[in-house]
């Protein structure tokens, strides 16, 4: 049982191996923090999941900078509108919630129906891996665990 809260979904768990990039956001709708974003192709921007996204395009999750937080964004309910600068660690740990139980070791997939993170696959294609994301805490009473990007994906 885990009695502290890892903390709230796309808030930064360790910062020395952090690597954060700022992308526009293209999505045409708001990123709330702890979503993975995926680069649009031939662009220097980011969007949510939608059907062409790939494991080939998937950049990392919306994160909340510790120095903007809560004074900035407030304690979760925040996001990044459309066309605004999105900040998104594409290397290091993070929280996330999951729809799953989640257990150290678990690799992450996106569940394309809804955009939520799972820990094991659904029927063939119906999750997409996330690759090079694996969790390294049990969920909390909040569904939130700690995550670790181990490398950039895309750039």
């Amino acid at each position: 049982m885990n009695l502290f809260p890892n903390g709230f979904p796309g808030a930064v768990s360790r910062s020395k191996d952090d690597v954060i990039i700022s992308m526009r956001n293209a999505s045409g709708a708001s990123l709330a923090f702890g979503t993975p974003v995926f680069q649009v192709a031939g662009e220097r921007s980011c969007r949510a999941y939608t059907n062409d996204a790939t494991q080939g395009n998937f950049l990392g999750f919306v994160v909340r900078i510790p120095a903007k937080t809560p004074d900035t964004y407030g304690s979760s309910t925040a996001a990044f509108g459309p066309n605004e600068p999105v900040d998104i660690l594409v290397r290091g740990s993070l929280v996330l919630e999951f729809a799953n139980a989640a257990a150290p070791g678990s690799p992450v997939y996106l569940r394309k129906s809804d955009g939520k993170l799972v820990t094991v696959p659904g029927a063939e294609g119906t999750t997409l891996q996330l690759p090079n994301c694996t969790v390294s805490t049990n969920k909390d009473s909040n569904k939130c665990a700690e995550v670790v990007v181990t490398k950039r994906n895309v750039l």
